[in-house]
């Protein structure tokens, strides 16, 4: 990170003294964690890994799989296998959660203004939002080993699980090359993996609304995680207006309208990425409700309302040796 600006570069900077690599991709920041003798080699095929991800998964590529799969809407298209395995976690979140993380909102996620790299998304556009009639149907994807048909008047965008899966990815294929001990961080999703019979150490993970609002000092928290997924879901970090309305990338697909919930950020543990982010970004979604819905699955999570309530669930409350407000 420079100390002029606070933006991370495109490729991996690493501090092997501490285990450490810090870089830019998929539009977010990625930090990474293992073994001084191993962080190197580890952040070089973490990049390529996260290269295939962006090249097969991107919505802002016009060379990427998905991107193909939803220009051919209605029609089965080839895709990478990555995309697959992306799509399917993406699916299996819309049934965990009842649909209330719907994969298939691209075209409402697009026509809201959200239709290009967010840093390129005016921060305050006149015009009226172009939202489609149909929200989205995730019922209707079809998937193989080797194709996507994407419903017809929908679009696939997989911002809610997508850095997830790619933390879960990265992880998994470092622990499988490297056989090491490593914690990948996606934009706030992180996944933690250590080889069998191997405990890990307990990384420090620091809690927030968001980079800039944690730089200024903001509402914050910490849990020490040593294997498994944290994700933390915010409506603070991706924000912007489009005709006259405050938008955010956290959609309702019951309404096809920003979650208009009492919950600012959400923290979600669980035994992946992907399953911590599903359940986080359907508590901010959930709103009012979100609460017992987690308390009924026991899911630890840690919510925190626009005025700075905090409100653990029950297993949330059972990690406390673990976790400091």
């Amino acid at each position: 990170m420079t100390a002029a600006t606070g933006i991370l570069p495109t490729r991996p900077v690493v501090d092997a003294a501490r285990g450490a690599a810090t870089w830019r991709a998929l539009g977010t920041h990625v930090d990474l964690r293992a073994a001084p003798e191993v962080v190197e080699r580890a952040s070089v095929l973490a990049e390529d890994v996260l290269h295939e991800v962006d090249s097969t998964c991107s919505r802002f590529r016009d060379d990427s799989d998905l991107v193909r799969a939803n220009r051919a809407a209605g029609r089965a298209t080839a895709v990478s296998p990555v995309l697959v395995g992306a799509v399917r976690v993406a699916l299996e979140a819309a049934v965990e959660t009842g649909g209330v993380v719907d994969p298939t909102l691209g075209a409402v996620v697009a026509g809201s203004g959200y239709d290009r790299p967010f840093d390129l998304v005016p921060p305050d556009d006149p015009e009226p939002a172009a939202l489609p009639v149909r929200r989205g149907s995730w019922r209707d994807t079809v998937v193989t080993d080797s194709t996507i048909t994407v419903p017809v008047g929908a679009a696939l965008d997989l911002g809610s699980v997508g850095k997830a899966f790619a933390a879960d990815l990265v992880a998994l294929a470092l622990l499988d090359e490297l056989a090491a001990s490593v914690l990948v961080s996606i934009g706030g999703d992180v996944r933690v993996v250590s080889p069998d019979g191997v405990t890990g150490a307990a990384h420090r993970v620091v809690l927030g609304h968001s980079v800039a609002d944690l730089r200024a000092g903001g509402h914050r928290g910490h849990v020490r995680l040593r294997d498994g997924g944290l994700a933390t879901s915010s409506t603070s970090a991706r924000r912007w207006r489009r005709g006259g309305r405050q938008w955010h990338h956290l959609i309702d697909p019951r309404t096809g309208l920003p979650a208009a919930g009492p919950w600012r950020t959400v923290s979600v543990l669980g035994r992946t990425a992907v399953a911590a982010n599903a359940a986080s970004t359907a508590a901010v979604v959930l709103g009012d409700d979100a609460r017992a819905w987690l308390e009924h699955r026991g899911v630890a999570a840690r919510l925190v309302s626009y005025d700075e309530r905090v409100v653990r669930t029950e297993e949330w409350k059972a990690l406390a040796p673990e976790v400091e407000p």
